[in-house]
């Protein structure tokens, strides 16, 4: 009986999911197209079409993606924004096979130059790129315009592509790739800028491989996806990321409005960052030396917003191009060129991707002492059970670990130090070292990493701790109820100690 209520219940989800079913054919023949790829971009979702170029294919939970058709010899068919129907005729179009003519230079550069040069730009350059191969290298050409001094590659079939350390296989329908050079070069230290565009279809390998599963979760608590799910429900002060302009960390709220959409959230930009940028002016300059002192005009120049992960200590630009932008409920941007990034976060190439139906599996666990203390909560808490909980915590390995990080980097800050101004502390070091008996940058951040890492673990617990000594202490007057309650933890600290036995 189990197993048919399962079956029923799989069964029933099944139908009732949305779907898309239809055909492909040839727009000018109208005969039927087989083994066509139908897939939502970015995701692991896809088809092919029968022998009668029929297809049924289910829609992502909350879709925003957009879904291709794709076989060689035809150009694409792009549907943006598809909803649930049925029997839709798709039509593709033959491609056009006359190619421009294209005077090349091979003086500049060999074709193993100039792939090593689109893996770097294309695949990335970091742990995961170094364990990621195309399996169709012969299928992609190359041009460099020496008069532009950019470097273009294109492919005349989908990039085979595999990526062992998170275990995808991807087909990436290349359309656009090009890099941009200040000098003749393919250099990564000589390049402007770079972009790539393509429709991507994810095959899942993982195989439900833990380490598999956990190096994903790493890579999305890393990348822009993540911090920007993280500023829209307004968890930065819970994360590993900071968010700072000249060096400072900086209030969210007085620069984004941020509202939920019915599939994600609207980040307004309020204003940008900026810094004052002095006017040379001839009084202050004395005897040829520019006096700071004297100067009295300034400009206010735009900078960018700058993320540094306090874990793993990469720094990532963050330019917007828009003062609207929509993310959709994982953090992912619905428009990705709304918002231009260098640093880190501009490093993070093919290698480096999750596909949009990536779910997060390392959700926050509530644990019973950090749920939220309601007034209902405390009427029922009796004082013993109260205390005893206290004495608990208090005698914790986590809240002694914490003291003692907390003293050992306050011991050798030995300057005012104040986190909502200070931070990020990787920054503000740089200029206030020689204040500190830190001997190095190096001992600095490890012990303030340290510290804040240990606040971590306790904080639910040391505010819930907080709310419920304020509860008992109304109740008994603040008196009494210090009296009884320090010689209680005292009493639990004693008890709880390690002394030597006697022999």
């Amino acid at each position: 009986m189990r197993f048919i209520i399962t079956f029923f219940i799989l069964f029933s989800s099944f139908c009732n999911a949305q779907t898309i079913s239809g055909r492909v054919i040839d727009e000018k023949t109208g005969m039927s197209i087989a083994d066509v790829s139908v897939f939502f971009d970015n995701s692991t979702i896809s088809t092919l079409t029968g022998t009668d170029g029929t297809f049924l294919i289910q829609i992502p939970d909350r879709n925003n993606n957009t879904l291709v058709f794709s076989v060689f010899g035809y150009e694409y068919y792009v549907l943006k924004n598809p909803i649930s129907q049925q029997n839709l005729k798709i039509a593709l179009k033959l491609e056009d096979n006359e190619l421009d003519e294209i005077v090349i230079d091979n003086t500049l550069f060999s074709r193993k130059e100039m792939l090593k040069a689109f893996k770097y730009f294309f695949i990335g350059n970091t742990d995961n790129a170094k364990k990621t191969k195309i399996l169709n290298e012969k299928d992609i050409s190359f041009y460099y315009d020496k008069k532009e001094k950019t470097f273009y590659a294109s492919s005349s079939k989908p990039l085979s592509i595999e990526n062992k350390n998170l275990a995808y296989k991807i087909l990436f329908h290349l359309d656009n790739f090009e890099v941009a050079f200040k000098t003749l070069s393919i250099a990564p230290q000589d390049y402007v800028n770079s972009h790539f565009f393509g429709y991507m279809q994810y095959q899942d390998l993982a195989k439900n491989s833990k380490k598999t599963l956990d190096r994903r979760e790493v890579l999305y608590s890393e990348t822009y996806t993540s911090f920007f799910k993280k500023l829209a429900q307004k968890q930065l002060e819970d994360s590993n990321f900071v968010l700072a302009a000249n060096g400072f960390q900086i209030d969210q709220n007085e620069f984004f409005d941020i509202k939920e959409t019915e599939d994600g959230y609207n980040l307004k930009l309020l204003k940008r960052p900026t810094r004052k940028k002095p006017i040379i002016s001839k009084k202050a300059i004395i005897n040829g030396v520019f006096n700071l002192n004297d100067q009295t005009e300034y400009t206010e120049e735009e900078v960018p917003f700058v993320v540094l992960n306090t874990k793993t200590k990469q720094q990532s630009q963050l330019y917007f191009q828009k003062q609207d932008v929509d993310i959709d409920i994982k953090g992912n941007l619905k428009n990705p060129v709304d918002v231009l990034f260098s640093g880190y976060f501009g490093d993070l190439k093919v290698a480096d991707m999750l596909p949009l139906d990536f779910i997060s599996s390392n959700k926050d666990v509530i644990k019973k002492e950090e749920v939220k203390v309601t007034e209902e909560m405390l009427s029922k808490l009796t004082y013993e059970d109260f205390e005893k909980e206290a004495v608990d915590f208090y005698t914790s390995k986590d809240y002694v670990s914490h003291v003692k990080a907390r003293k050992r980097f306050f011991d050798k800050l030995k300057v005012e130090y104040n986190d909502k101004v200070h931070e990020p502390f990787v920054l503000w070091i740089d200029t206030n070292l020689k204040s500190t008996l830190f001997t190095s940058k190096k001992e600095a951040i490890t012990l303030h990493d340290n510290f804040v890492s240990t606040y971590k673990v306790i904080k639910n617990r040391q505010n819930n701790i907080g709310k419920k000594e304020d509860h008992f202490r109304e109740i008994y007057g603040e008196k009494k109820f210090d009296e009884m309650y320090s010689k209680a933890i005292l009493g639990g600290i004693i008890s709880g100690a390690e002394f030597p036995k006697p022999k």
